[in-house]
């Protein structure tokens, strides 16, 4: 029969004044702490006003050590010895015999060590958001519900010290014979991915930059290429390079640390595995995707904290996936964060479970705010941006780049949740007509919406779609229901970025059985309660809005849609003005002196002297065109120009001079392609957009080629 270990408990009695505390406004929350001295946690006592405190810790039957910690209080049910040391807890090691029941222990504390645990405090905070890209645009959607790690990366002069000799020394080299730089990792230069431009906000990453090429090295914790080139241009005659040429290791050493802003690229690029890390806090996204917590700085670290960040999700009830961990972690690294400022978090993670977008609206009470047209606000269209200025009769309805609409366009509206929480108005209507029509003949949007949301049964993780419609209420038609501020169940989910994003769908190809090829249509928005009755806006308080915003992923700044002119009785009307047409491209032979290039061999013949015409017709019915034209020799440019297709008619002449010598590629002889093939080549593309991508099934392209050769 095994023979039991018996256990004895052991009263703690401390006091642990914090000295020249009295009279001071801030006194940082304290505990002590008891371990094994294996490491293993015993037991802890929150400390009172006076410093005192006592609790009951089981020891074994032995005489024993015990480990006595007092330092910030924390909310771990399982505190960590080693944690707690590197919030600057300070350590009393006691021996425990068998006749001891009771010990009291005197550990006061001086005010160089209570006060920085005040000064450790570090709120952090930030969002994380999923990339994703969708007909040539990029939209961050909030990932909500993860778990992200946060980790205090070594600085640099803890790490400089731990690099090896043979480190140190092509760290010399590169200090005193710049080299290129080596690729950036793929993921690390526009993100996870390519990502598109223009881009409304900051063109974020995936990981700590949100633009990683347009920095300086000394205005950020960021590691990007104009850091590099500051390295190189501060090493032609810094004392950095100085020490690389002719100091000694420690010398070079220290050097390294006094001049961390520059050493942090080398470490990124080249010694990304010289980096180490540890968890110090873990924090939770909101259905928005934000997060914050608190942590504590290293006691012994006089720097600003250099985080890393990790993020995890819980798929199927049980599974947890890593939706974010870059590499390398030196080139991912929050450099000397600032305390309290916002982290920008990207993935691309294909499992990413993501919300719906939640910008902050600033409109009153009881707003309707028409955002967008597909994913371009309304804002930076003529007629409904307040910043446009004044509408003349030709850019109404022009986007600010004066291009039209065409395809489906998805109208894109937000609804304040008091509408359907206390007001009863639950359903709306968009309609559309043509601009010299009667108000009669509105035409209502009739394409079905829903929105995703995503939730459990069982273990299995779910995406269901909640139909908005159109449907029937009362004697009213092709209505569809304001979304509710939370799903049946779980929690609002964008699996794509079009779709959940939709509040109506206007055909302008099909339109009534008329393809709308040219011309202003108004759209407009009406209200119905939960009855189908249509709703007066005055009497119930609601206002329509525009955004003034240009970011749709920020905060949403807006106007009263009536002090534009856009509210009709009850309704909300725009304009938008709308093309279909297709462009056209062609070109002319090219001609010396009236004589064009043989049409069977496409052969020109050309005399000392000469002069070759270039002629095209780059054309769109209105003008809602760009064209691009060039000319390659062999696979030189010879000639290339663009623009404003205007009248459509182009011509321009080049001597054969010109266009057999210009741009010779490397080991060509000037003169020596007295017969050369040229290819001339023209595309024009459509301005028109629908909010997401440009309509480029308008376009048109015409390709000649000849070649000149001597009479």
């Amino acid at each position: 029969m095994a023979k039991q270990t018996s256990t004895r408990s052991v009263s703690l009695l401390l006091s642990a004044p914090l000295l020249e505390s009295q009279g001071s406004d801030r006194r940082p929350a304290t505990a002590a702490y008891a371990f094994s001295p294996g490491g293993r946690f015993l037991g802890q006592g929150a400390i009172d006003a006076k410093g005192q405190t006592s609790f009951e810790v089981n020891l074994g039957s032995a005489p024993t050590g015990l480990r006595l910690l007092v330092g910030p209080a924390t909310d771990d049910k399982l505190p960590s010895l080693e944690e707690l040391l590197r919030r600057g807890a300070q350590e009393r090691h006691l021996r425990v015999g068998m006749e001891d029941a009771r010990l009291k222990v005197d550990l006061p504390i001086n005010p160089d060590i209570w006060r920085n645990w005040l000064l450790g405090l570090c709120l952090v905070k930030g969002t994380l958001q999923k990339r994703v890209v969708r007909d040539g645009i990029t939209v961050d959607l909030p990932v909500c519900q993860a778990t992200v790690e946060i980790y205090e990366v070594d600085p640099i002069w803890i790490l400089i010290p731990k690099l090896p000799k043979d480190i140190i020394d092509r760290l010399r080299d590169v200090l005193v014979n710049p080299i290129p730089m080596p690729d950036p990792p793929p993921e690390f230069i526009p993100g996870i991915g390519p990502l598109p431009g223009p881009f409304p906000g900051p063109r974020p990453g995936p990981g700590p930059d949100p633009a990683p090429f347009a920095l300086k090295a000394a205005e950020t914790h960021r590691v990007d290429a104009t850091a590099i080139t500051a390295l190189h241009e501060a090493s032609g005659s810094s004392t950095l390079r100085f020490m690389a040429m002719s100091g000694s290791d420690q010398a070079f050493r220290q050097s390294l640390i006094d001049n961390a802003i520059l050493i942090r690229p080398i470490l990124c690029w080249f010694y990304p595995r010289f980096v180490t890390t540890r968890r110090i806090g873990t924090a939770y996204t909101d259905d928005c995707g934000h997060f914050r917590t608190y942590i504590f700085k290293g006691f012994l670290n006089p720097d600003q904290p250099d985080l890393y960040f990790k993020a995890t999700q819980r798929l199927f009830g049980f599974f947890d996936i890593t939706i974010y961990a870059p590499t390398p972690i030196a080139c991912y690294t929050w450099w000397d964060y600032a305390c309290g400022t916002e982290v920008s978090l990207y993935t691309s993670h294909p499992l990413a479970i993501t919300c719906s977008p939640c910008p902050p609206v600033i409109a009153g009470d009881n707003w309707v705010l028409f955002m967008a047209i597909g994913n371009f606000p309304l804002s930076r269209i003529h007629g409904t941006g307040q910043a446009l200025g004044v509408s003349t009769s030709f850019n109404l309805g022009l986007t600010d780049g004066d291009a039209p609409w065409g395809g489906l366009l998805r109208p894109r509206l937000e609804f304040d949740n008091s509408l359907r929480d206390s007001l009863g108005v639950k359903y709306y209507r968009l309609s559309w007509k043509r601009d010299a029509e009667p108000d009669a003949a509105y035409k209502h949007l009739f394409g079905p919406i829903s929105r995703h949301y995503a939730h459990m049964i069982g273990t299995d993780l779910v995406l269901d779609a909640y139909p908005l419609g159109p449907t029937t209420v009362g004697a009213e038609g092709n209505l569809f229901e304001i979304p509710p501020s939370i799903p049946p169940l779980g929690q609002w989910s964008i699996p794509d970025a079009v779709e959940d994003t939709t509040s109506g769908k206007f055909n302008t190809v099909a339109a009534d059985g008329t393809p709308v090829l040219d011309g202003k249509v108004q759209v407009r928005v009406e209200l119905f309660d939960t009855a189908g009755n249509p709703v007066n806006i005055g009497a119930k308080g609601i206002r329509y809005f525009v955004p003034t915003s240009t970011d749709l992923s920020g905060t949403i700044h807006t106007v009263d849609a009536s002090t534009l002119g856009l509210v009709a009785g009850n309704t909300m009307v725009i304009t938008l003005h709308v093309n279909n047409e297709t462009c056209g491209a062609s070109i002319a032979p090219p001609a010396i002196g009236g004589v064009v290039a043989d049409p069977c061999c496409g052969v020109l013949k050309y005399g000392h002297g000469d002069s070759v015409t270039l002629a095209w017709q780059a054309s769109h019915p209105h003008g809602f065109a760009t064209y691009s034209f060039g000319v390659v020799r062999g696979v030189s440019s010879v000639y290339s120009s663009g623009g404003d297709v205007g009248g459509g008619s182009f011509s321009v002449s080049r001597t054969v001079d010109h266009l057999l010598n210009d741009n010779l590629p490397g080991g060509c002889v000037p003169g020596g392609c007295p017969v050369a093939g040229f290819s001339e080549n023209l595309y024009v593309a459509a301005m028109a957009t629908d909010g997401w991508s440009r309509q480029s099934q308008y376009d048109a392209s015409f390709v000649r080629a000849f070649v000149l050769a001597p009479k």
